[in-house]
């Protein structure tokens, strides 16, 4: 790859995240909770608002992968409460043109890396059982399955399985 940058995004940022939420959506409807129909309503201020320190949880790593200056990736680390001992991840998605090069898990590196400065003992997420590619990433990672599968949706008939990274454990 030629010039990869992961980057923390912020408000400045929110016509980007806007583009990339809305294609994984698209290009994924079965990876996440929420749905394309759901969030192209949003206005501008809910796309500011959720980028606005002062709004959400200050324990909060919303990312972007930039691969020669056009974004390609999205993720988010989120410690829910300063007490809670595990990070989660939600929003994972890399554009199909560059599955398979690392961006993946150089976007997974940093949110662990910031997870340990929280001195947390997990980090966690859910992944769609039947998306294989993102079920080896995250095994490879070192992500191990724990739970009971869980419904995507409401309305889904498609599963997601729990899976925890134990902090201690050296990123693969």
């Amino acid at each position: 790859m030629n010039s990869l940058n992961i980057k923390v995004i912020n408000k400045e940022d929110w016509a980007i995240y806007r583009e990339l939420r809305l294609l994984s959506l698209q290009d994924s409807p079965d990876s996440f909770g929420s749905t394309y129909e759901q969030e192209v309503t949003f206005s501008k201020e809910e796309w500011l608002s959720r980028l606005d320190r002062d709004n959400q949880s200050k324990y909060a790593l919303p990312l972007i992968a930039e691969l020669n200056g056009i974004a390609i990736g999205l993720a988010w680390g989120v410690l829910h409460r300063s007490s809670d001992k595990t990070a989660h991840i939600y929003q994972m998605w890399i554009s199909p043109s560059v599955r398979g090069q690392g961006v993946g898990r150089l976007l997974l590196k940093k949110i662990i890396t910031w997870a340990k400065e929280f001195d947390l003992d997990y980090v966690s997420l859910a992944v769609t059982t039947n998306n294989m590619a993102a079920v080896n990433l995250y095994k490879t990672t070192g992500f191990e399955p724990y739970g009971a599968l869980k419904s995507l949706r409401e309305d889904s008939v498609l599963s997601v399985q729990p899976m925890k990274f134990k902090l201690c454990t050296n990123f693969a």
